[in-house]
């Protein structure tokens, strides 16, 4: 991210690339990824819930069971997807 950027120049981009977007599919994966984001973004971090730590134990699982994307995969299945 540019940080010389203002807030509202950083939306409005978002904004630009949202509306070049033509997949549906595109869209709803959007949708998911910045849905998580705003959820998580309030998580307090001392959890006395118990929520994070859950959170943190599974992925942490999935990690260790090899159910994780590398980098290089998603930038190939990313590519796949723009070009739809």
């Amino acid at each position: 991210m540019n940080t010389a950027m203002t807030t509202e120049e950083i939306k409005q981009t978002i904004h630009q690339l949202v509306d070049t977007v033509r997949n549906d599919v595109t869209l709803i994966d959007l949708h998911t990824a910045v849905s998580l984001i705003i959820e998580q973004q309030d998580l307090p971090l001392d959890a006395d819930t118990g929520f994070l730590q859950a959170r943190l134990t599974r992925g942490l699982q999935q990690f260790e069971q090899g159910q994780y994307t590398t980098n290089e995969q998603m930038k190939q299945l990313t590519a796949q997807w723009l070009s739809k």
